[in-house]
């Protein structure tokens, strides 16, 4: 089968969980079918180039220069649709794209955003819409009071309505979890992630066990939150039973917001940009998820769990997994719940190490990257056979 797959941020390197997704079902897919991979945005390097094409496909781009990308975004007062999907509405990028549509035999489109790239005649499309962004957006104007909170909401309206508009558009729609499937309408087919077995492996000691972790994209408002919220109300509170406990942030992309935490903190370090996030998670006793914003399936769940690393979560950042809680990880809904969870943890081995044992065994009966992309693949024929 001959697919267009439309991205609008390279996979690799795969910080954003849009290029997780991306790049690992690439990795698995490319050999079973002729890919070409259609980059919407900034031209690679070509050490990025050479990155993505050694994973078996070809890589094309249609330039989308920040100054046309501003320029559309501009317009937003006068166009309905949603501001992100703007910088792809040109004449001359749209022309383009369907150019290369014509020698395939499907378009996958990854989120909402590429939505105006598709053309009106030509081959089955499957949009991945990952998860639902309208309820992704709404949550956070619920949390962020600032004029980016305020942009949100706005925003969340404009998605609410363009996603509806995607998913009766006759296009074969998927999301990573049941919750998101059902918040973007009927029809939507699941699609989990997976996670990097080899490179997320199984470490059964070497933690520390006063050390708690959060890791992820810390430049993403919903991590962004969760740190604040882990290195102000959690950590104190673990702190005043166990006071040599410390709190390790990690990941690509800090914002100002988190390098703040970390300075002013004593008991909070950043890990910005490890080489290895699996070796930093697998390091501390117990992983801290405090998620009240965002969608879609957490990434920095199933790595935990996946590296043997005890997980202390919010039933939001939990729940899309199926884990069972008590079983595979403990649940609180709030700063002092998860920071009693967190203590218990880091004061009986025996039962954290049983549980991250069996949280191993659910990530990979369930969660295999070769398992998501044979999911994806039966919605790719299903959507050819259709067409």
């Amino acid at each position: 089968m001959r697919v267009l797959f439309l991205v609008s941020r390279l996979p690799y390197p795969p910080w954003r969980g849009d290029q997780v997704r991306a790049y690992h079902q690439l990795k698995h897919l490319a050999g079973r079918h002729e890919i070409t991979v259609c980059l919407a945005g900034r031209a690679p390097g070509p050490s990025e180039r050479a990155h993505v094409e050694h994973l078996g496909v070809d890589l094309e781009v249609i330039d989308i220069s920040a100054m046309g990308a501003v320029a559309r975004m501009s317009r937003t007062p006068l166009d309905r649709r949603p501001t992100q999907a703007l910088p792809f509405t040109g004449r001359r990028a749209r022309r383009r794209f369907a150019e290369l549509a014509r020698s395939a035999d499907l378009i996958h489109a990854q989120l909402i955003r590429t939505g105006p790239l598709l053309p009106e005649e030509g081959p089955p499309v499957v949009v991945d819409m990952i998860d639902a962004m309208s309820v992704n957006l709404q949550r956070r104007a619920m949390l962020d009071r600032s004029i980016r909170g305020l942009a949100a909401r706005r925003e969340a309206h404009r998605i609410l309505r363009y996603e509806s508009r995607l998913s009766r558009g006759g296009v074969a729609v998927v999301a990573a979890t049941v919750a998101d499937a059902a918040a973007l309408g009927d029809g939507v087919t699941v699609v989990p992630n997976g996670v990097d077995l080899e490179h997320f492996s199984f470490r059964p000691g070497g933690r520390d066990p006063s050390t708690l972790v959060f890791a992820g994209n810390l430049g993403y408002f919903p991590n962004v939150d969760a740190a604040r919220i882990a290195a102000t109300e959690v950590l104190p509170i673990v702190l005043a039973t166990l006071p040599t406990a410390s709190l390790v942030l990690a990941g690509a992309r800090p914002s100002a917001a988190i390098r703040r935490l970390a300075r002013r903190h004593p008991g909070v370090r950043l890990v910005a940009g490890p080489a290895d996030l699996g070796a930093v998670v697998a390091g501390a006793g117990v992983a801290v998820i405090p998620m009240r914003a965002g969608t879609g399936m957490q990434n920095k769940v199933l790595e935990a769990m996946a590296v043997g690393t005890p997980v202390v979560a919010t039933s939001r950042a939990a729940g899309a997994i199926g884990a069972v809680p008590g079983e595979h990880l403990l649940v609180g809904e709030d700063p002092r719940a998860l920071a009693n969870a967190a203590l218990r943890v880091l004061s009986n081995f025996g039962e954290a190490r049983s549980m991250a044992e069996r949280a191993r065994r659910l990530v990979e009966e369930r969660f295999s990257w070769a398992a998501s992309a044979d999911a994806l693949e039966r919605v790719w024929q299903e959507a050819v056979g259709r067409g």
